[in-house]
């Protein structure tokens, strides 16, 4: 039995983070390439460097696989396009310039995937809910409100305007890592509220957050409604006019994610539409006519894969009628591709686990 592979992944100069791989060694750079961005949500190009133990464990460009070792630390080099350089120079020479102490061994620098399309999701539910920072105005009201609690125990009864600004500010936040939450998820998330602003306690509630609770629980409601509205995928895949004649009721087989899965119903690449992606698909029966093309039926699966997603979801086709449509899907190649994603998902599953 294969053992399962623990890696530190290092993706700035303050963010170092634990990869565990069930399935072992990937079998080439180019997969772990794939399997570090798709764990961690990272939308540019990488490549991967390692502690070389002949130079006093310096980081050196990878080179093959077998340099990875159990327990060991890997950093990730973003690459970045000669027009993001270009962008990126010129915003230095109009800032101050901060000096940062890497090995890289060439002009690119690690950054954060903060960036990432808000179309996508790409985190796991966090074990302790981080509150984000509200409006500069809420923030000094809260502050004031904080000190009064704490000098004189005096609670605080948020004002319309307030209350709608924290809750606006929370959802939005929920929503980076579910458009679903649970009841267990809410609770997590005012917990952490009024831990953070004790001056937001409820008296008479049994846990000081109970109505918060379910404000947000309403809030959450009326945002997927705006996003349905807007043509949000993810939620408007469970509108009752997507739904077949016996479910159409809105409370009945909500398609959400389950436990690991991070991105459930993606958006459409920019630019694309189901119709331009349905050619795509047409081209790629064409294209696996033809001897050595797995780069272009690759890349052409790539690009297709929401238009997949949400055929899957909305269709539920039958596998027969679906190989038939996506015979690529079913090619070793592809197949492998798809292990990789199993993998990612197990290790999703043992970090929501522990």
């Amino acid at each position: 039995m294969t053992s399962p592979l623990r890696l530190r992944i290092i993706l700035g100069e303050d963010d170092a983070r634990k990869l565990i791989l069930p399935a072992g060694t990937p079998v080439s750079i180019e997969d772990l390439c794939h399997t570090v961005k798709t764990s961690f949500g990272l939308q540019q190009d990488i490549r991967l460097q390692y502690q070389d133990e002949d130079f006093g464990n310096e980081f050196m460009n990878m080179s093959d696989v077998s340099e990875v070792k159990d327990k060991g630390t890997l950093k990730v080099i973003f690459l970045q396009s000669p027009q993001e350089e270009n962008v990126r120079t010129s915003q230095s020479q109009a800032t101050e310039s901060v000096s940062i102490s890497s090995a890289d061994t060439d002009d690119t620098e690690p950054i954060s995937s903060s960036g990432s399309s808000p179309s996508s999701r790409h985190w796991v539910w966090p074990s302790v809910f981080t509150v984000p920072q509200f409006s500069y105005e809420a923030e000094f009201e809260l502050e004031k409100a904080n000190t009064a609690c704490a000098n004189g125990g005096t609670l605080l009864n948020p004002s319309p305007k307030l209350k709608s600004q924290i809750l606006e500010r929370l959802a939005e936040e929920i929503y980076k890592f579910k458009a679903y939450p649970t009841d267990s998820d809410l609770t997590d998330v005012a917990e952490a509220l009024v831990k953070k602003h004790p001056c937001l306690r409820e008296q008479g509630s049994f846990n000081g957050c109970y109505g918060w609770k379910i404000s947000l629980k309403y809030k959450m409601a009326n945002l997927r409604t705006k996003l349905r509205g807007l043509g949000c995928t993810e939620v408007t895949i469970n509108s009752i006019k997507n739904k077949s004649g016996d479910n159409r009721q809105a409370a009945f087989n909500v398609k959400k994610p389950k436990r690991a899965e991070v991105n459930y119903c993606p958006q459409h690449p920019k630019g694309q539409t189901s119709e331009s992606l349905e050619q795509e698909r047409v081209a790629i029966l064409s294209e696996l006519t033809k001897r050595n093309n797995d780069s272009v039926v690759s890349a052409k699966m790539e690009k297709t894969f929401s238009y997949r997603r949400q055929e899957v979801l909305q269709g539920q086709p039958m596998v027969a009628d679906f190989k038939s449509r996506w015979p690529a899907l079913f090619t070793v190649r592809e197949a492998s591709v798809v292990k990789m994603h199993l993998d990612v998902a197990c290790n999703l599953c043992f970090v929501v686990q522990n």
